[in-house]
């Protein structure tokens, strides 16, 4: 009955690490339509976004983290640590997309010529 608390408990971070950095990519969109909306590409990206992204990838590090400790020769624990590298693949590969937009850009609007 622990394995599947112990389970539980690492499928839980992972979804949970996985939800806060959608939240982090959700806010670098949001930052995106506004800066568009504005014509201001000097608009900052809020630090509450990096935060999220680094809370959700710390607790995938953790989940896989746990998961090594309490490792099995279980079926389920194998999709467990699959998902778990793959949360945390991503949860890194959208912090880093998070850094790259939050970068001010020069131009977004165009002035009409003539």
């Amino acid at each position: 009955m622990a394995d599947w608390r112990r389970q539980g408990v690492v499928f839980g971070l992972t979804v949970v690490g996985v939800v806060l950095t959608l939240t982090c990519l959700n806010a670098g969109a949001e930052l995106e339509r506004r800066r568009r909306a504005a014509c201001d590409g000097s608009l900052a990206m809020p630090p509450s976004a990096f935060v999220l992204g680094s809370i959700g990838l710390l607790l995938g590090v953790v989940a896989l983290l746990l998961l090594i400790r309490w490792s099995s020769r279980q079926v389920i624990t194998i999709v467990l640590f699959a998902t778990a590298v793959a949360g945390v693949v991503f949860e890194v590969f959208a912090l880093i997309a998070a850094v790259q937009q939050s970068a001010p850009v020069s131009s977004i609007c165009r002035l009409p010529l003539g």
